[in-house]
């Protein structure tokens, strides 16, 4: 890091949290620390890449006036990230970046401007920084979210004008409600405009669903649709995901087990104008939890793929030992629907072991990895294996 980078992060170390001693007061400042370490390996024949990377990174987080009708939020990073990647030499990048800085007004309903982190509840449709405006208004049991905005509008990174993201435009009307206790409904639509010449447009419909249909049944139901146009094909796919888990909270290692089935449409002609591919709104990041407090990605840590010309299959059981130890052991069967002669078949299958570990309130550790290992007959990495760990402490 260089001298300003130094400087900037001493600065910051020394603001007391919160500020301004009033109650509330006007200003409060969270900080955290984190690692990240990071390793992936593929086998394909002969061939075999390796990547490993570790990252450390420093956050503040100042809430304005928090309590009040106007209020404000800045999320700042201080990042650096190191690369090893087999035959390449290592290389390093020092980041100092803003996630979030967005001016809010809430006085029944609220209006969010700026760029704010949006999060849905298996991030299944969104888990980005948008740059853009939100509004969200509770009616009763309902509540209906308008959004507005891009991934990047404006640079991320602090003095590298270059750092936006694609031209892409994204608006959003997302609108959920609990007719029964812990039972909620959703519906959505996700326009993704692209801006660049004949980058086309993608519409995602759906309805969702989850929560609880007893003390130890937890479920989620999601089915999509992907309409629009990418180039001269029109887009016609659709997509489901829908599981549960069983949960034997008043046991003391509270074992779970978890059943999932997901599946992504295909195109098996792609020459006829019609792109009958599911596509996921591209926001998505598909990670959640099944039943325990460690977040995974819940396709896989090594294949880790979209929702999109595949079958997937999930068997998970898991545990959560005094409120301090989770662990999560989940087997995923890939199917392909559709290769260019139509034809599916047998993809491969994953086995991923995850850990979250929370030893105080203000310190997390979750660690990973995952395997994949591809049928012989297709056309992915015959092995691959990913591995993660990543630590969190705030102060």
């Amino acid at each position: 890091m260089d001298l300003p980078g130094r400087l900037l992060l001493v600065a910051t170390l020394s603001i007391p949290a919160p500020a301004l001693a009033q109650d509330p007061p006007l200003i409060e400042f969270r900080r955290s620390l984190q690692l990240d370490l990071a390793y992936e390996r593929e086998t394909d024949g002969n061939d075999r890449d390796r990547e490993a990377a570790i990252s450390p990174l420093f956050r503040i987080i100042a809430d304005v006036a928090s309590e009040r009708t106007w209020s404000g939020f800045v999320e700042f990073d201080l990042f650096s990230e190191r690369v090893w990647e087999r035959g390449e030499r290592r290389t390093t990048t020092n980041t100092a970046r803003i996630n979030q800085a967005y001016l809010q007004y809430d006085d029944g309903f609220e209006l969010r401007a700026g760029r704010w982190l949006y999060r849905d509840e298996r991030e299944w449709l969104i888990d980005e920084n948008i740059d853009g405006v939100m509004a969200r208004f509770d009616l009763g049991d309902l509540r209906i979210d308008a959004l507005a905005g891009r991934v990047g509008w404006l640079p991320r990174t602090l003095f590298e004008p270059t750092s936006r993201g694609d031209r892409i435009g994204y608006y959003g009307l997302l609108a959920e409600m609990e007719p029964v206790d812990d039972r909620y409904v959703a519906a959505y639509a996700i326009l993704g405009d692209d801006r660049d010449r004949g980058g086309g447009e993608q519409l995602s419909l759906g309805l969702r669903s989850w929560g609880e249909l007893s003390s130890d049944l937890g479920y989620w139901a999601d089915a999509g649709l992907s309409r629009g146009r990418d180039g001269e094909d029109r887009l016609k796919g659709y997509g489901f995901d829908v599981g549960a888990t069983h949960l034997w909270e008043d046991h003391t290692l509270q074992p779970r087990v978890t059943l999932a089935f997901a599946q992504g449409s295909g195109d098996g002609n792609p020459d006829d104008g019609i792109d009958r591919a599911f596509r996921q709104t591209g926001l998505q990041s598909n990670e959640g939890r099944l039943g325990g407090f460690a977040k995974l990605k819940y396709y896989g840590e090594a294949l880790d793929p979209d929702l999109g010309n595949l079958r997937i299959m999930t068997a998970a059981v898991g545990m959560t030992a005094s409120d301090t130890l989770s662990v999560d052991l989940v087997y995923h069967h890939y199917r392909q629907l559709e290769d260019g002669q139509g034809v599916g078949g047998h993809l491969g299958d994953g086995l991923d072991l995850v850990f979250g570990f929370r030893p105080r309130d203000a310190l997390e550790v979750d660690a990973a990895i995952g395997w994949f290992a591809a049928n012989d007959n297709s056309d992915v990495p015959n092995r691959s294996m990913a591995a993660r760990i990543e630590v969190e402490y705030e102060f």
